[in-house]
C-alpha cells in the first residue's frame, strides 16, 4: 500500500492556498474563463449567488477591476447565507437568495 498522510487534499486545493485564493473551487472559474472568455471587457456587473467562502467573487474581482480598483463601472454583489469575510470590490449580502427581500436588496 501506498504512504498515507494526513492530509489528503488535492493540488488544487494546495495551489488555492499558496495562491491566496479561499478555495479551490477559483480555478474552476479560472478554466471555464480561458475556455468561453466569459469575464471578457464588456462585463460590468455579476451577482455571486451562494458565494461563500468567496472563491468565485475573489476572482471576479481580481479580473474585473484588473489594475483599477475603484472602476465606477464594475459592480460585484456576493449573496450567502454565512457571513464572509470581506473582500476588495465586493458587496456582500447576508440573506437567502430564495426570499424576496434578498432579491430587492441585490437589485
Amino acid at each position: 500500500m501506498g504512504k498515507s498522510t494526513k492530509d489528503k487534499r488535492d493540488i488544487y486545493y494546495r495551489l488555492a492556498k499558496e495562491q491566496g485564493l479561499r478555495a479551490r473551487s477559483a480555478f474552476k472559474l479560472l478554466q471555464i474563463n480561458s475556455e468561453f472568455n466569459i469575464l471578457n471587457d464588456n462585463v460590468k456587473r455579476v451577482v455571486d449567488l451562494c458565494a461563500a467562502p468567496g472563491s468565485w467573487s475573489q476572482v471576479l474581482s481580481r479580473t474585473l477591476y484588473k489594475t483599477d480598483a475603484v472602476d465606477n463601472q464594475v459592480k460585484i454583489v456576493a449573496v450567502d447565507l454565512q457571513t464572509m469575510a470581506p473582500l476588495p470590490g465586493v458587496e456582500q449580502i447576508k440573506g437567502d437568495i430564495t426570499k424576496r427581500s434578498t432579491i430587492e436588496e441585490i437589485l
